[in-house]
């Protein structure tokens, strides 16, 4: 399972990256502006590096905990129950998860399959762009199935902060 963590950590870190390819395509078009001139498709490339900062950061953060959860239904709930509920939402967030990444795949290979290119100035094949998309779905469901399993046999998932970087 260590190679699994490793996985979602360099997924985060690849959202991570997004995220400062982001700002860097936003202060460069700032300065282009200042100068008269403009970055080409840079809207563009900030819109596909915020697509895969979110997909990519989504198996990473549901390692940390970092999901929306709601603690507080837990408290109105027996403490015999917990547990089946615990395996239940991490059934349902596997199904989901596993719906959600077969049809990005299949519109990605619709986007290769065609040969789709984007609308703007540079031609970019759409397959590319939509790739963090896959990669991020696909880790997401490795990511519910090990949870799944660790909470079928009442051991923690999510990480601490303190371990993120410990591991």
């Amino acid at each position: 399972m260590a190679f699994l963590h490793r996985l979602y950590r360099l997924s985060g870190l690849l959202s991570a990256t997004a995220l400062v390819l982001i700002c860097m395509l936003i202060i460069a078009q700032v300065v282009a502006r200042n100068l008269g001139s403009t970055v080409r498709d840079a809207e563009e490339f900030a819109a596909w590096a915020m697509a895969a900062a979110g997909f990519l950061g989504l198996p990473y953060a549901l390692h940390c905990g970092s999901h929306i959860r709601v603690q507080v239904v837990m408290r109105f709930i027996p403490e015999s129950l917990h547990h089946p509920l615990e395996v239940l939402v991490s059934l349902i967030g596997l199904l989901l998860a596993a719906y959600l990444a077969w049809h990005c795949t299949a519109f990605v290979i619709e986007s290769y399959r065609f040969n789709e290119v984007s609308q703007g100035l540079i031609a970019v094949p759409m397959w590319m762009p939509q790739l963090p998309m896959v990669i991020g779905t696909i880790l997401l469901v490795l990511a519910f199935g090990e949870r799944l399993v660790r909470v079928l046999r009442h051991e923690n998932f999510e990480i601490g902060e303190g371990e993120a970087r410990s591991e």
